[in-house]
């Protein structure tokens, strides 16, 4: 590859002129697309038909004048003298972004539906951390994506020193070569969409429904005299066991589907390709994301889970990435359906030493949070019984109101306090560790020397029991703790000194 590749200006592939037409048409459409209902609907006569027609030929011929000119004034360049990647657009107004080799902290792709089918991708240069936004060419050929990526991660790399290339200045072969990939295929897709998240569907979906019959209820019975004893039959039958385990039954069906959904259209065609120096994560069916993962700009990884999950040896990671404080969540990295040994080999590309560490010291929150925790949950039962007592909204018998109230909170008892249990930190070393949750299990995994600061906060009603809040701050978000001994603080010292006295690169 030519050494000075790109210094000259380029423009986007010719096929941007189509994707630039068809993005400011789907624009248009979500502006406008409820008069164009209302004229439909509102029965047009034949000069109406006429008129907008021709309206409409006129906008597609602005639109395809405006997007040949938006194509002839994009341009990109690499300026190799000021360490530059340099990119000027705009028609009626010209934006120009120079962005320093060293600014640079991500080089990846993005491929719509649309751009799958006219063969072209998007490079996005992330700048996050950094006063710029993100880079965006929507329209590049293959080659060129390629070609110019590899260019601006090696810039990136030689300007910060921050990847030792073997053989000088040059990457050699055996960098791209390939040490194990893993693909999720179809059936752990499905996997993924049983086991995550259908509770939150199942809610969603309930109070739906719950709201419609509601309404239909109030209807009926206020309008149709006729039909009340038949009315009141069948409001019966919808309190019997059997009919709200059917209905339970159906819910949930309907919310596993939908998430089934989500998990195809986020997570179809998931790869994971390792080699020396990064990591590749290309997955997405709607649009189609490939990003190059390397471990010096990882900040906080999270491993999650949970007992369903667990059985079918499926685990979820989420990287956060060094990010600017408005870009926290843009920069979080979720990867579905990995096994546990390729759980370990991500950890292991990605913190190569967490295995050697002289000690290991467990801190666990004070009760006083548990009893937090236990307050907090027992409100929503407080405005249950709160509600049916002073309001008619809630028409149920007494005993049927203490068994809901009962069951509540015998089950909200037993998941604080077994969540409560599950809460613990773990210093060693080199690194952070924080393990969390009851049901849906997470680990988070920090590096001492990727630490930015700590705050240690300590409310009035913590000094009796010598107790502190907790925050470590990283560039890709923050890792807490609460209520925990102030035995911590001989160990944040121990972290602020590692953080210091390291000179490895943090992103």
């Amino acid at each position: 590859m030519n050494p000075k590749a790109y210094n000259a200006p380029q423009r986007q592939s010719i096929a941007g002129v189509l994707l630039i037409f068809f993005s400011s048409l789907y624009k248009l459409f979500r502006m406008f697309w409820a008069l164009g209902a209302y004229l439909l609907i509102s029965g047009p006569s034949n000069n109406t038909l006429i008129y907008t027609g021709l309206g409409l030929l006129i906008v597609g011929i602005l639109t395809l004048i405006y997007s040949y000119l938006y194509y002839r004034k994009f341009i990109f360049y690499i300026d190799y003298n000021r360490e530059e990647f340099v990119l000027e657009k705009g028609i009626f107004s010209t934006e120009n972004a120079a962005i320093p080799f060293d600014k640079i902290q991500q080089v990846y792709f993005k491929r719509s539906i649309l751009q799958r089918i006219i063969k072209v991708y998007s490079l996005v240069i992330d700048t996050a951390g950094s006063n710029q936004k993100e880079v965006e060419i929507k329209a590049i050929s293959e080659d060129d994506a390629n070609n110019l990526s590899k260019i601006l991660v090696k810039a990136k790399a030689e300007k910060t020193e921050s990847v030792e290339l073997e053989g000088g200045s040059s990457e050699s072969e055996g960098n791209n070569e390939v040490f194990w990939t893993h693909k999720v295929g179809i059936l752990t897709l499905l996997k993924i969409g049983i086991s995550t998240n259908y509770l939150r569907g199942l809610s969603l979906v309930f109070a739906f429904v719950m709201t419609i019959y509601n309404r239909i209820n109030t209807y009926f019975k206020d309008r149709m005299e006729d039909v009340e004893v038949y009315f009141d039959q069948f409001s019966g039958v919808l309190q019997s066991i059997g009919y709200l385990a059917i209905l339970f039954i159906l819910l949930l069906l309907l919310s596993i589907s939908i998430t089934i959904i989500e998990v195809f259209i986020k997570y179809y065609g998931l790869k994971i390709q390792q080699n020396k120096d990064k990591m590749e994560v290309e997955m997405g069916l709607k649009t189609n994301t490939k990003v190059s993962l390397q471990p010096r700009r990882l900040q906080l990884m999270r491993i999650k889970t949970n007992p369903v999950q667990k059985r079918f040896n499926l685990y979820e990671a989420q990287i956060s990435l060094s990010s600017s404080e408005n870009e926290l969540q843009k920069n979080k990295i979720k990867i579905q359906g990995l096994g546990k040994e390729i759980v370990k080999k991500i950890k292991y590309f990605l913190y190569p030493e967490s295995s050697k560490s002289s000690f290991s010291t467990t801190f666990r929150p004070d009760k006083l949070l548990l009893f937090r925790k236990i307050s907090l949950a027992m409100l929503p039962v407080l405005m249950f019984l709160l509600l049916w007592y002073l309001t008619d909204f809630i028409n149920l018998q007494l005993w049927v109101v203490l068994a809901i109230a009962g069951l509540y909170i015998i089950a909200a008892l037993t998941l604080q306090i077994l969540a409560f249990q599950a809460r613990k930190l773990i210093i060693t070393e080199e690194f952070l560790h924080k393990k969390t949750g009851f049901w849906n299990r997470t680990e988070e995994t920090l590096e001492l020397f990727k630490i930015q600061s700590i705050s240690v906060k300590q409310p009035i009603w913590y000094h009796r029991k010598n107790l502190v809040n907790v925050v470590f701050h990283t560039a890709g978000g923050d890792l807490r703790f609460y209520a925990v001994n102030t035995d911590i603080l001989q160990y944040v010292n121990y972290v602020l000194y590692k953080a210091e006295v390291s000179s490895k690169n943090w992103m």
